[in-house]
């Protein structure tokens, strides 16, 4: 068995396994295990695509091999600089609609991203997290409480006209 990329395992093939089927194979494994381990990890359809911890709705999306990942929405902001996320937390939307996991990959000038909704969830803590992302778990917080805080029947929301 090799070992590759910080101690990710490659599998055995198996005999008379092809090898498309055999790399086929080490890249569903290999897709799961990066969501995961970049904190986006989530379960496919037809699962609703919301956040285990907090219940908020994030945009899902699915990964070259079949994979799913859960990355926040870009609301309110419109797209998130790369440089302003720091490596293994930057995923990008390909031309096919996929996610891919950026890595440690320098981004390009002018490159965006997208970040799993775990790092901004108002459920999770986080032991030091960036100035920009504190405001963004402080909006979800908002968020999420509506959720589970509805205003009483008959009784108007803030701002409703």
């Amino acid at each position: 068995m090799g070992v590759f990329d910080e101690g990710l395992a490659l599998p055995e093939q198996q005999p008379g396994e092809s090898d498309d089927a055999y790399w086929r194979r080490v890249g569903e494994s290999t897709d799961r295990v990066e969501a995961r381990e970049a904190g986006a990890d989530a379960d496919g359809p037809p699962a609703e695509p919301k956040c285990r911890e907090c219940g908020l709705g994030a945009d899902r999306f699915e990964t070259w091999f079949g994979a799913w990942v859960l990355l926040e929405p870009l609301d309110p902001v419109e797209e998130i600089p790369a440089h302003m996320v720091p490596p293994f937390f930057r995923w990008v939307i390909d031309s096919t609609g996929r996610a891919c996991w950026a890595r440690n990959a320098e981004p390009p000038p002018g490159a965006t991203c997208r970040i799993p909704h775990r790092l901004v969830c108002p459920a999770i803590e986080l032991p030091n997290p960036w100035s920009w992302l504190v405001v963004m778990r402080s909006h979800n917080a908002e968020r999420a409480k509506s959720l589970y805080n509805p205003p009483p029947v008959g009784e108007e929301m803030p701002g409703a006209g």
